[in-house]
């Protein structure tokens, strides 16, 4: 078949490899450059750097429903667009060109979690498996009828990447498989469950900040999803921050706080050349990474010796 494909991050490549396996890639679109975390240049994504590499023909489109673009991909005459983690809304105009429709591969198994963000909500709320979904795509965004799905369990040691990861690896066997069913024209798709739908939302910097008086499940769950962006933080009383790397669950020393339960911030105990305990709404957590802000990353025992703080502080603005 003749395939357009639409990605921008890195690990949208293993997806566009399994195309080229089996079939022809007639353009590869990809979002702008972007300025680079020093703001000093533009830097390409990793799928526009791979298009030039290999000589595809490469559409960095700023509007999807601009003319001029609708236009050169109707002059490629796509079989099929395959979309993954491309970044923007396709058009109806851009969605209705391909005779075989567009194919997108979601990270949860829809309707839930529909949006940019489904792999970091996956962990946040704390879920025990997820999934990855093949759909045809519609004009309303995650809406299309599904095609195949795979589920996927979560480890309690994952976090974004590492469960990222292994959501790819299934996505890419998903893919081929839908492809297969595609060129042998056995495909047929199923509507979602109405009933089912949940979204995910993309999230901001502020989502980070942590809250001592939440429970130390759902702090741990949030230092999992949101690493390596945006990053899990507290504010220290000089008013800069401190990123909380690694963290584990254990349970509260009985003896931290003569009225009963420590109060949520304190620490409560510290263990040499691991870290620090910090009491919770519910529970406490060993914090063992940390990175201060405009700082490397550090143990955070080294990093509780440097800020000179002991048992019985506040860890964090009150």
């Amino acid at each position: 078949m003749r395939i357009l494909f639409m990605g921008t991050p890195d690990f949208s490549l293993q997806f566009l490899r399994k195309i080229m396996e089996s079939d022809e890639i007639v353009a590869i679109v990809t979002q702008g450059d972007r300025p680079s975390r020093r703001g000093h240049r533009l830097e390409y994504s990793g799928v526009k750097k791979f298009a030039l590499q290999k000589n595809f023909t490469l559409f960095q489109p700023e509007k999807i429903a601009d003319s001029n673009f609708v236009r050169n991909i109707k002059e490629l005459t796509p079989d099929l667009i395959v979309v993954v983690a491309f970044g923007k809304v396709l058009s109806s105009e851009v969605l209705n060109i391909p005779i075989k429709g567009c194919v997108n591969i979601h990270f949860s198994l829809l309707p839930k979690y529909r949006g940019p963000a489904p792999v970091q909500w996956a962990l946040l709320e704390g879920n025990s498996y997820t999934g990855v979904s093949s759909i045809f795509m519609k004009e309303e965004v995650d809406t299309g009828d599904i095609i195949l799905q795979k589920k996927i369990s979560i480890d309690p040691e994952d976090n974004y990447l590492t469960l990222q990861n292994r959501l790819c690896e299934a996505g890419v066997v998903l893919l081929g498989e839908t492809l297969n069913l595609i060129r042998e024209g056995r495909v047929s798709g199923h509507s979602q469950d109405s009933s089912g739908i949940s979204y995910a939302p993309l999230l901001k910097k502020s989502d980070g900040q942590i809250n001592w008086n939440d429970s130390s499940r759902r702090i741990l769950n949030r230092i999992r999803a949101l690493n390596p962006w945006p990053g899990t933080y507290i504010k220290i009383k000089s008013g800069k921050k401190v990123k909380i790397l690694e963290a584990k669950i254990i349970p509260v020393p009985v003896e931290a706080d003569k009225g009963g339960f420590p109060k949520p911030g304190k620490i409560v105990e510290i263990r040499k050349g691991e870290g620090f305990v910090v009491a919770c709404g519910e529970g406490s957590l060993l914090v063992t990474g940390v990175q201060p802000e405009n700082k490397s990353v550090q143990r955070a025992y080294d990093y509780l010796q440097g800020a000179r703080l002991t048992v019985g502080d506040m860890w964090g603005k009150e």
